[in-house]
């Protein structure tokens, strides 16, 4: 079976589509620390109404309540989301920004931005992104720009990046201490490059403003190793849901079997701390 086949396959036999209730707030407490899933997309994107069956679902929708209901049943309490893939984002951000405003207690909104089609607007976009429309973050496909990194610094907001290869992005981290970068998938989308999850964990180690996302890591020897190698305060979770399943990337963490206190600064408050909240 081809992997787009696979994801529509399970969206469409998701509870979603069946019209099952909105779900409700779980009692958080000693029994259940709060868990943050930092890394999450949602909305429209480029390919969504175009009816067409062999359109990947990251281009597609991302259905938000696909997001809430997976998040209860793992026992997540709060979501990081963010546009898919998009030309451009100033109304994939609105809508994002409209989620939030809808389940302000489950959802932390980031804008995104493309560097090539959105040069010389993004400055200004995200000013009003940030301060009007409160969202709280940048996320971004390659390597941030002298205008994200500049506006991000202003707005004191991070920048959770995913780049071509770990070594290309080092150069704008180490020339912006001011602002701290969050590089996704522990450097690797899927362990592709096993190699990258090395390099990112060394580059954690020597960039204090230099922060790894735990998502969609299979080779799992990698998380193991950050794990252990790095600071608590270096990983943070995150998914990359909808299409990684939020359940499964929550129990890697579980498995590392880390003290309570180092789980929970994974778990969320390294990135309460990086968000000012």
């Amino acid at each position: 079976m081809h992997r787009r086949d696979f994801f529509k396959g399970i969206l469409l036999s998701s509870p979603l589509y069946l019209g099952a209730p909105v779900p409700t707030a779980r009692t958080q407490g000693a029994e259940h620390p709060e868990v943050i899933d930092a890394h999450c997309h949602a909305g429209k994107g480029i390919d969504y109404g175009k009816n067409d069956p062999t359109s990947d679902p990251w281009t597609t929708y991302n259905d938000p309540m696909w997001t809430l209901r997976r998040a209860e049943e793992a026992g997540i309490d709060k979501t990081i989301i963010f546009p898919i893939s998009n030309a451009t984002y100033q109304e994939a951000n609105e809508q994002i920004a409209s989620y939030v405003r809808r389940w302000p207690d489950k959802f932390i909104g980031f804008a995104k931005h493309d560097s090539k089609t959105e040069a010389g607007k993004i400055r200004d976009m995200l000013r009003r992104e940030v301060r009007e429309l409160g969202l709280r973050g940048l996320k971004l496909h390659g390597i941030p720009t002298k205008e994200m990194v500049e506006t991000a610094g202003e707005l004191g907001i991070p920048i959770l990046f995913h780049p071509p290869k770990v070594s290309d992005s080092l150069e704008v981290v180490q020339s912006y201490p001011e602002v701290s970068f969050i590089l996704a998938h522990l450097g690797s989308f899927a362990s592709r490059d096993w190699a990258e999850h090395v390099r990112a964990t060394e580059a954690a180690k020597q960039l204090a403003n230099l922060y790894l996302d735990t998502s969609s890591v299979v080779f799992f020897k990698y998380l193991e190793r950050a794990a252990r190698e790095l600071p608590a305060e270096k990983l943070i979770f995150g998914s990359d849901g909808p299409l990684v399943d939020s359940r499964i990337e929550l129990h890697k963490i579980r498995l590392l079997k880390l003290p309570q206190q180092k789980e929970q600064l994974i778990l969320s408050g390294n990135i309460r701390r990086l968000l000012g909240v």
